[in-house]
């Protein structure tokens, strides 16, 4: 039996995208995250009020819309801030091979060349959704290296995230995922899926019809040596 009478939590404060390479290979045992969903959800508007009762002033809030993982159709490409983090910290090999995992991402690439067709058509509501969602996966491509890198082997990551749909175009975000982490080393052991899914927008529902979208928790395992 592990003993955590008198374990004392590190808390670190920024992004994760920054804090992940610099923590040490082969150290972690478990790794349990819920990232922000691929829904355009805005964050730092959902808890203005718990920013606001921090001391952040709308400086503030902005700096960290744009440092958070993007989620927003407001988020900038992150492309030259990573590459220039990574070779600061002198691992730019690792950098490369992250950017060249994410273009080599079939399902992705296919879903970001649809959706593209659909923004140029006009089917899309806002025109930087196809920006949001290539950022999105690309920020994660790096979370999901840096955890399998950080993990111990045979440790667990389980993350917890939702599938969503633009123009009637479901993203699967769970299989994309779950594939860059195995091109990372990691095992995906399970799927688990809630029973009721998320139903689409109203708008959507109107335009393509009603269908559920996959609630779930990824449990992933990384190899052993």
């Amino acid at each position: 039996m592990l003993n955590f009478e008198n374990t004392q939590p590190i808390i670190y404060q920024g992004s994760c995208l920054e804090n992940l390479p610099n923590l040490q290979s082969n150290s972690i045992d478990l790794i349990i995250t819920s990232p922000p969903y691929l829904n355009r959800y805005d964050y730092t508007r959902t808890y203005a009020l718990e920013l606001a009762f921090l001391g952040c002033n709308e400086e503030k809030v902005k700096h960290l819309r744009q440092t958070m993982l993007s989620c927003t159709v407001e988020n900038h490409d992150k492309h030259d801030y990573l590459e220039k983090l990574y070779s600061t910290i002198e691992r730019y090999s690792d950098f490369l091979k992250v950017h060249s995992t994410f273009e080599k991402q079939a399902a992705l690439q296919e879903v970001l060349e649809i959706l593209e067709i659909y923004r140029k058509q006009g089917k899309l509501n806002n025109k930087n959704i196809v920006r949001m969602i290539h950022n999105y996966f690309y920020e994660m491509c790096f979370v999901i290296y840096e955890s399998a890198r950080i993990l111990k082997p045979g440790g667990i990551m389980a993350m917890i995230n939702d599938n969503v749909r633009y123009a009637g175009e479901e993203i699967p975000v769970d299989l994309i995922l779950s594939d860059i982490a195995h091109s990372f080393g990691l095992t995906t052991r399970h799927i688990w899926t809630l029973g009721r899914g998320k139903g689409n927008s109203s708008q959507q529902m109107g335009n393509h019809g009603r269908s559920e979208l996959r609630k779930c928790v990824y449990i992933w395992e990384k190899q052993t040596l």
